[in-house]
């Protein structure tokens, strides 16, 4: 996991993190896509408007999920990239969660659905994938992009399918007065290496 320099602005302060979410004495919207085409690079809009009883909530900052990050593809170590040498496929099949406003910020709170399926080539054991949320308005900055780390018992048969989830991924972003929080994107994918992000990138339409 990626670690915020010693000194930092205030505005680059997006701070990524696992954290519980605290019930909303604030104003808040839910957001929630729990599936979608891995063929369409995906912006997953956000849902209806809810919250808690103070009038009309702003928007949330849209989550979106590109098709060249939103699955990963594991071979067997070796030169062959044959599909008898997958040892597993991992995807990102969408979010449930909410964002909550605060007199400064604006913190997006939700849960990440995953799903791995063993290759041929498949191992078994525990197995870790690793994932980024990141908010492209703070780039270059550490604090603008977090990876993380979810570990999950590969299955051990070609063709088994298991789905989990990981909860409570969280985004705090720092408001300006009257700012939009919508005007910052969140996305989530998964981190790949050079190697596997080309191999992402052939298969896509």
């Amino acid at each position: 996991m990626l670690t915020p320099p010693q000194t930092e602005s205030p505005r680059l302060n997006a701070m990524l993190t696992l954290r519980p979410f605290r019930a909303c004495p604030r104003l808040f919207r839910p957001l929630h896509l729990r599936k979608w085409a891995l063929r369409v690079p995906a912006i997953l809009a956000l849902a209806a408007l809810a919250g808690c009883n103070r009038g009309l909530v702003p928007p949330c900052p849209p989550v979106r999920v590109d098709s060249a990050t939103a699955t990963l593809t594991k071979f067997k170590d070796g030169p062959s990239r044959d599909l008898a040498d997958v040892e597993y496929q991992a995807e990102i099949l969408g979010y449930k969660g909410q964002c909550v406003y605060s007199k400064d910020s604006v913190r997006v709170t939700f849960d990440v659905d995953f799903a791995i399926t063993g290759g041929p080539g498949a191992k078994g054991g525990s197995t870790p994938l690793y994932y980024f949320v990141a908010v492209p308005q703070f780039f270059p900055q550490l604090p603008g992009k977090r990876i993380m780390q979810v570990i999950h018992k590969l299955p051990a048969k070609a063709g088994a399918r298991e789905v989990f989830t990981e909860s409570s991924v969280s985004v705090r972003i720092p408001l300006k007065k009257d700012e939009a929080g919508a005007s910052y994107d969140v996305y989530v994918g998964f981190q790949p290496d050079n190697e596997q992000l080309e191999y992402n990138r052939s298969r896509t339409p």
